[in-house]
């Protein structure tokens, strides 16, 4: 009898412990990679696919997902510079126990699964970056495109050993623009041109390698609006909006405000400038969105460096001993003339009269150019631009105000 009844407790705490499990719930902790980077990637959002738990990860890429019923689930993560991308990631299997935590790594696929799917077969198969898109045409209409794609060099110093391999290939019922080889850090402009359109885009290339941007042809016009603001959100008034290659303009209100009533209906070019800030340059593919674009300030200088409006001071330097001044057809030609018309060896860049870094300098688009000073001698640059040790180099654009 006694041995009953230790049998028949012993069935109660087994039962009362197996209704207590089913009641309690698990967790999911994990961490995410950035297989492109070689790096934890921090911010992303992860999910439950089956569900509505989030999480984000924090400054080591680790997350927690609290409260998860026990059963199988599926685990996704995503990351805004990740979408600008067209970079995603397949869902990660977990099983959850009640009571208990269960790990998994979720991680970005590897720079050699692009390279291998658009370089294999070039005279670039060992590139380490890549570009790609697709070519649309919004109107349906099946046009014969050739896409060209040249670039320049950003904070890397001398130029690619020999033109990388820029293509097209039909991949279904698109096109797809396709350049290997380009040298890291570069600034790349892909242009597409047919029968009747032509459109240009430009992008950088970032440190994972990367760089895609669709091109939509398209005909007629559309309006796009938007608003610009500084760094600290104030509204920027009187900022000049405009699409590069076309003499559709603007400028902002009262409010930041800006509408561009008649601007091409595909891929275009936004050039933002303002007096005081950096120039904001920017390929995008929606006339019908509103953008918020943001500028960021220039560096504080002092008071007695010349203004970009100054340009009656900058023509009596013309005479001055030892500069070299282009302007007109002189500095004419493509945005990489940036990288050779400065002396070797410069290191002090000026842009509308005020420092930038070399990177910023030969990035500026080739529409923009007004005047070019070269000093090869620092010391034979004016006082408020000289160096004694070495070349100086001042580019003044269509953001200087003259």
């Amino acid at each position: 009898m006694p041995r009953l009844r230790f049998a028949f407790l012993i069935a109660l705490l087994v039962s009362a412990s197996a209704a207590s499990a089913q009641g309690r719930t698990g967790r999911v902790r994990g961490m995410v990679v950035d297989s492109l980077l070689g790096a934890p990637l921090p911010g992303a959002e992860v999910r439950l696919v089956q569900g509505n738990r989030r999480s984000v990860t924090d400054s080591t890429g680790r997350f927690v997902l609290d409260s998860v019923a026990p059963g199988e689930w599926s685990v996704a993560f995503r990351h805004p510079s990740l979408d600008s991308l067209g970079i995603t990631t397949p869902a990660v299997p977990v099983r959850v126990f009640a009571g208990a935590t269960s790990t998994v790594t979720l991680a970005t696929p590897a720079f050699e699964e692009y390279r291998d799917r658009w370089c294999a077969d070039t005279p670039d198969s060992l590139t380490s970056t890549v570009a790609y898109g697709g070519v649309f045409s919004r109107n349906q209409a099946r046009v014969r495109v050739v896409v060209s794609v040249s670039w320049m060099l950003g904070s890397a110093t001398g130029s690619a050993s020999r033109p990388g391999t820029v293509r097209t290939i039909v991949d279904g019922d698109r096109t797809i623009w396709i350049a290997c080889g380009i040298p890291s850090g570069a600034w790349i402009h892909a242009t597409v041109v047919d029968s009747t359109h032509r459109l240009s885009a430009y992008m950088h290339m970032g440190p994972r390698g990367i760089a895609v941007r669709d091109l939509v042809v398209a005909d007629g016009v559309a309006p796009l609006s938007g608003v610009v603001t500084d760094s600290e959100g104030r509204v920027v008034r009187g900022a000049r909006v405009s699409v590069v290659e076309t003499p559709v303009t603007s400028q902002t209100d009262a409010t930041g405000g800006f509408v561009l009533r008649d601007a091409p209906d595909g891929t275009i070019t936004l050039d933002v400038r303002a007096a005081g800030y950096r120039p904001w340059v920017e390929t995008v593919t929606a006339a019908s969105e509103r953008f918020a674009i943001v500028l960021q300030p220039l560096p504080e200088v002092s008071s007695d460096i010349p203004s970009g409006s100054d340009y009656l001071r900058l023509l009596q330097r013309s005479a001055r001993d030892g500069v070299q001044l282009l302007i007109g057809d002189a500095l004419s030609g493509e945005s990489a003339a940036l990288e050779t018309l400065p002396p070797a060896g410069t290191c002090h860049w000026w842009l509308d009269g005020r420092p930038v870094s070399r990177e910023f300098f030969v990035a500026q688009p080739h529409w923009t150019w007004r005047a070019l000073e070269l000093y090869p001698r620092g010391a034979d640059a004016p006082p408020e631009f000289g160096s004694t040790g070495c070349p100086v180099a001042l580019l003044w654009t269509s953001a200087a105000d003259w």
